[in-house]
């Protein structure tokens, strides 16, 4: 018989890192720290397109323009990794943190709306909340079950020296 193996997989993931006050950066560097602190960007990537990505979106909101994935190629040609295949897959993980959204026009920043807006009511609210919830709910399994055994544990020791 055949072992399969079983695979951990996570509902859903999230990864948040804590970096310096948003001081004296310039925009393609507060962008570049805003997609590493919510996880969209790993430290050290060197294809970092979806920092450009995001740096045209935000630009196009204050005009509230959306973006056909034309316009999109079109202004980030000249950049390492802007192929088309790829910046559809980062306005994918985008529009997996609701920071992004696609229009029948094309793509802008969710509703033109703001960004720390859009982290309250979403990325708090129905990816960090739940799984802080999540792993609360493991904690409390964690301390009953080994309290139960800890105590089962002590009441056969007394019964083996009785």
């Amino acid at each position: 018989m055949e072992k399969k193996a079983l695979k951990d997989l996570p509902l859903q993931e999230v990864t948040l890192r804590k970096y310096e006050e948003p001081k004296n950066l310039g925009q393609r560097e507060l962008v570049k720290k805003f997609l590493l602190s919510i996880g969209l960007l790993n430290p050290g990537d060197s294809r970092d397109v979806i920092v450009d990505l995001f740096l045209l979106l935000l630009s196009a909101r204050s005009s509230k323009k959306t973006l056909s994935i034309e316009d999109i190629v079109q202004n980030l040609s000249s950049i390492k990794g802007a192929s088309k295949p790829n910046l559809r897959r980062q306005l994918r993980r985008l529009k997996e943190y609701k920071l992004v959204e696609k229009t029948l026009d094309g793509y802008r920043i969710s509703e033109f709306g703001q960004i720390k807006s859009i982290i309250d009511a979403y990325l708090k609210e129905y990816l960090i909340k739940p799984t802080l919830d999540r792993i609360a709910q493991y904690a409390e399994k964690l301390d009953s079950d080994f309290t139960k055994s800890a105590k089962e544990n002590q009441n056969q020791q007394t019964n083996n020296q009785n």
